[in-house]
């Protein structure tokens, strides 16, 4: 028989381990857990970024810069034109200087060209002068409704017709244009110059 006391103290022992049964965690795969239940953990991925490239402003800055010299560089040079009013396409292309005709040469000429190929040009009031002292010395002005053919040329005589090369003179009664060298000054109408011409003896 049983003390009172120690009954006491069994059921007291016997309901600490039934409560500890209780709150006791049960292991996966456990007693009481189907066997083909398997318990899934999701684990978030996580991205290393220790390697990763370090992109700063500057490095963005110098990106930009290189980016646009390789534009520029892929870029076609723009056209050139060694006239003062480009797109004229009128240019002095010779000087005859020494004329044969006794004292007044006066089959001298100058040669002014059109250097497009597919549009004539109106060079009414043009004017080309002589040079050579380095101001504007004698002057022949184109007169109105002139114009230059596409890839053809006029001559401006220093005193003779030739209606064949566009019926241009000077009408001076003397020699324009040095045999020892000089230099002629093409403008348009707008006083713009479009070329200039020096011209000196072969050696």
């Amino acid at each position: 028989m049983i003390a009172p006391k120690s009954a006491s103290f069994a059921i007291a022992f016997i309901m600490m381990v039934q409560i500890a049964q209780a709150f006791m965690v049960v292991p996966p795969n456990a007693a009481g857990v189907p066997p083909l239940i398997e318990q899934v953990r999701v684990v978030p991925s996580v991205v290393d970024l220790s390697s990763a490239p370090v992109v700063s402003s500057s490095n963005v800055f110098i990106s930009q810069i290189m980016l646009a010299a390789t534009d520029a560089n892929n870029k076609a040079p723009a056209a050139k034109s060694t006239n003062v009013a480009p797109g004229s396409g009128v240019s002095i292309t010779d000087i005859h200087y020494d004329g044969i005709v006794p004292k007044t040469e006066a089959d001298e000429y100058v040669i002014i060209s059109n250097g497009s190929n597919n549009a004539p040009v109106d060079v009414s009031g043009y004017y080309i002068y002589v040079a050579t002292t380095g101001t504007q010395g004698p002057t022949f002005y184109f007169p109105k409704g002139s114009t230059i053919k596409p890839s053809s040329s006029v001559r401006i005589y220093t005193n003779e017709m030739h209606k064949e090369t566009g019926g241009y003179s000077y009408g001076s009664g003397k020699a324009l244009w040095n045999n020892k060298g000089g230099l002629a000054v093409l403008k348009d109408s707008n006083g713009k110059k479009l070329g200039e011409y020096k011209y000196k003896p072969a050696q």
